[in-house]
């Protein structure tokens, strides 16, 4: 019952919609050709220069001078306990395991 009541709200919004872009379209079609012209000119214009002025505003990244460190690399670990870092969690367990079964075998043998 709600399902179809939402699913009602929804269509009428839309037909409301659809009726609200089809009255303003003819609206724009019966202006004249140099009026209609200037005003979607000076619609575009006013968009990028809000588009514009927001980089200048506000940035979304603040520039900074200062140097990213690098954590060091730590020289006590072996080369065989050290994985690539671009593997996924998934792979690097995948890869202990081969390890560990490669490990448990030679030491059967």
């Amino acid at each position: 019952m709600m399902n179809k009541k939402h699913e009602n709200k929804e269509r009428s919004y839309k037909r409301q919609l659809g009726r609200l872009i089809s009255r303003a379209d003819t609206k724009d079609k019966s202006l004249e050709p140099a009026v209609r012209k200037r005003k979607w000119l000076l619609i575009l214009s006013a968009l990028f220069v809000l588009f514009a002025s927001s980089f200048l505003w506000d940035p979304m990244v603040h520039v900074s001078k200062n140097k990213l460190e690098t954590p060091d690399r730590p020289l006590s670990l072996d080369k065989k306990t050290l994985t690539p870092t671009f593997e996924m969690p998934v792979d690097s367990f995948e890869l202990h395991l081969k390890r560990s079964i490669h490990e448990n075998i030679s030491e059967k043998e």
